[in-house]
């Protein structure tokens, strides 16, 4: 069934609905940060108080919102929305905790014999000077006049 389109003044459900979401969010962001923030201090606990908040708010906030309704559902959902919150900003802090290194490029062994650039054989460099070859590319286009002469 198709929903309808309509802007007009919010009625006292939708504002309820938003004020609830809007509290169970800004109260979950701030008691899970003071928890995130202070779990260091806890010593050999620090890891299960972060990992416990992090990943057990937003699941209790989902949970909440889908098995209760009316202001309590919406609360949940505020609360499942702020965690989720904390859980993306805090994921990259926690994977530095598994030390992932990127694996060495092909070629930097030794005995690896690489093959050099001639007749029909195109060498990719890597990623780590994709953005000055992007670079030099637009550079070449532009001198080439495929921009108006009216910017220069």
């Amino acid at each position: 069934m198709a929903q309808e389109i309509a802007f007009a003044a919010p009625r006292a459900e939708e504002m309820t609905k938003v004020v609830a979401s809007a509290v169970g969010a800004s109260v979950t962001g701030v008691v899970e940060g003071v928890l995130v923030n202070m779990a260091p201090s806890m010593g050999a606990a620090a890891p299960l108080l972060t990992w416990g908040t992090v990943l057990g708010v937003p699941l209790v906030g989902g949970f909440g919102a889908l098995f209760t309704r009316g202001m309590l559902g919406d609360l949940c959902q505020g609360i499942l929305a702020g965690g989720l919150g904390i859980f993306g900003y805090s994921l990259p802090g926690f994977l530095k905790e598994f030390k992932v290194q990127a694996p060495a490029q092909v070629g930097a062994r030794q005995g690896v014999k690489q093959i050099n650039a001639g007749q029909g054989i195109r060498q990719i460099t890597g990623l780590a000077s994709a953005p000055a070859r992007a670079a030099a590319m637009a550079g070449n286009q532009v001198r080439a006049g495929w921009v108006p002469a009216a910017i220069y």
